[in-house]
């Protein structure tokens, strides 16, 4: 298995290891390990694994995901822990760039639909939605840095507000 392979189930199933917007801090904990950083501020969390991105709200006594995140682009830095150890079980090494071309027919050949979000004024990234899990891929429209090509994934998230996030920005 692989990054790509990761990547293919997640968009394919909106969720991180069976892990979604619905689980609490000590589920993802409980799945991805207790190597993080929590960033608590006003009512908010974020939740940083490294390759692995969690954002929270305060909601009475509980915390509420309202997005996961998995910053792609973070594997090319080739940076030590940066992918917990559960992914790296289950999936192998993962690869330090995924090319949106490849993932994007693997998924379609599932059946999945993966539309462009027409946005105005964006020249970093472009973007993308799979309406059938609510995922939303952001991929460079040009080179970053030394590892990273156009067309490579920077970033892949998962939240409540997709309908908002995947409308078009002009």
């Amino acid at each position: 298995m692989s990054a790509f392979q990761f990547l293919v189930e997640v968009l394919r199933s909106g969720a991180v290891q069976g892990l979604g917007l619905d689980a609490q801090p000590d589920a993802w904990e409980a799945k991805l390990g207790s190597d993080y950083v929590d960033d608590v501020r006003k009512g908010r969390m974020r939740r940083d694994y490294g390759l692995v991105e969690l954002s929270f709200f305060k909601k009475g006594e509980n915390w509420q995901c309202f997005e996961v995140s998995l910053q792609v682009h973070r594997l090319a830095a080739d940076i030590s822990d940066i992918v917990p150890s559960s992914l790296i079980e289950e999936y192998g090494e993962l690869e330090s760039r995924v090319r949106f071309s490849d993932l994007q027919v693997n998924v379609t050949a599932e059946g999945l639909q993966v539309a462009q979000i027409s946005d105005r004024g964006r020249h970093l990234y472009s973007r993308f939605s799979v309406m059938e899990s609510g995922v939303i891929v952001h991929v460079l429209e040009a080179d970053s840095g030394d590892s990273l090509r156009r067309g490579d994934i920077w970033s892949v998230s998962l939240a409540r507000d997709f309908t908002a996030r995947a409308a078009s920005i002009s």
